[in-house]
């Protein structure tokens, strides 16, 4: 940044001091020269003696005069400076609203390619509790018509904000084609490994050079709501299922634990270990088959819920508190609890910033 000095030249700042110190330092010891020199007795010239009288003033002024003039010229520089800085704010708060206009957009876009809630059965209670992190989302929620059979999908991709929703909605146009372009009735594991090896082959994650370790954990059940029959697959991503201790039923060739409250147990299905994407374990999805009651009610969730740091502590909710409060709410209303559930997610989280895109979804059988 350069400046006019004295109306023809033009300097940067660093420029300006070195030549204000020169010029200061000359006329300073000039003036300090001229008070300490004593005109000889022998010099009677009156225009040396007039000189010998008044040019050390002159020099003190001049001196003077170089200061004033150095600090006119420094706040010249600030005034630049800080000018300069008022259009670069205004030039990035310019840049940060159209950023902000095209997430804001994106939001919509993402809003339009998940599913209309409304179509899911209508004899099938549920609720979703979505609180993406940021304005859009990496978590997703998904649902289609397969065979008269509910397909429904709880998702998590790597990443959250606008990463999260690219893949969010790769994975969402990817399980599209898969119900579209098949036309055999395909089992939920089935459906995992197909989408697996979409999500690969679009990354391009099986090129020798690939680097890229995006992926999706995901639930995903197969409802027959004729029979009260689920198909589950995980991805890294469990399911909870909620019985009543009335309608207590073991579950055949399920891997599974349970917790349990008063009047109600919760089995929690536990997933394959590998996601949706490249990973070093190469094997296909197992699919669990599991025969629900009356009034059982199905969670399919992301990790958001139970990593979200709050509370007195500021630690994470963790699965423990996550369970209690599933058992606590079973005799409510779907309605009332996904009010219940997201009533206790912003009294856990208090003022501390949301961690990370959250999904929820409650099914009653």
């Amino acid at each position: 940044m350069k400046i006019k000095i004295l109306g023809f030249i033009y300097l940067t700042r660093n420029q300006f001091v070195i030549l204000e110190t020169i010029l200061f330092s000359f006329f300073f010891l000039l003036t300090v020269f001229f008070f300490a020199w004593t005109v000889p007795e022998y010099v009677n010239d009156p225009l040396v003696l007039f000189h010998a009288r008044y040019l050390k003033y002159v020099t003190l002024v001049l001196s003077f005069l170089i200061v004033v003039e150095t600090q006119y010229y420094l706040n010249k520089f600030i005034e630049k400076q800080l000018e300069i800085n008022e259009l670069q704010r205004k030039k990035i708060e310019l840049q940060n609203d159209e950023i902000m206009q095209s997430i804001r957009y994106a939001s919509r876009i993402q809003e339009a390619i998940l599913p209309d809630i409304n179509k899911l059965p209508e004899n099938l209670k549920h609720f979703i509790f979505y609180k993406p992190k940021d304005i859009v989302s990496g978590d997703f929620y998904w649902f289609a018509q397969h065979y008269n059979k509910t397909v429904i999908v709880a998702g998590d991709c790597t990443g959250h904000g606008v990463p999260g929703a690219f893949m969010s909605v790769l994975g969402i146009s990817s399980l599209n084609d898969i119900i579209n372009e098949t036309e055999q009735e395909l089992k939920s594991g089935e459906i995992l490994d197909i989408l697996k090896d979409k999500i690969i082959t679009s990354l391009k994650q099986d090129a020798e050079d690939a680097i890229s370790v995006s992926g999706i954990d995901l639930s995903i059940i197969i409802l027959d709501t004729k029979t009260n029959e689920i198909q589950f697959s995980g991805a890294k991503n469990p399911i909870f299922i909620v019985k009543n201790k009335k309608n207590l039923r073991d579950f055949e060739n399920s891997d599974y634990t349970i917790t349990d409250s008063e009047n109600h147990i919760l089995f929690h299905f536990k997933p394959d270990k590998m996601h949706i994407g490249l990973h070093p374990i190469i094997q296909p999805f197992k699919t669990q088959n599991i025969k629900l009651e009356k009034d059982d009610t199905i969670y399919m969730f992301s990790d958001g819920f139970v990593d979200q740091m709050g509370g007195v502590k500021g630690k994470k909710l963790m699965n423990k508190r996550f369970k209690n409060m599933i058992l606590n709410i079973q005799n409510k209303s779907m309605k009332e609890q996904k009010d219940i559930v997201e009533r206790f997610f912003y009294q856990w989280k208090g003022n501390y910033e949301q961690t990370d895109d959250v999904i929820l979804i409650g099914i009653k059988i």
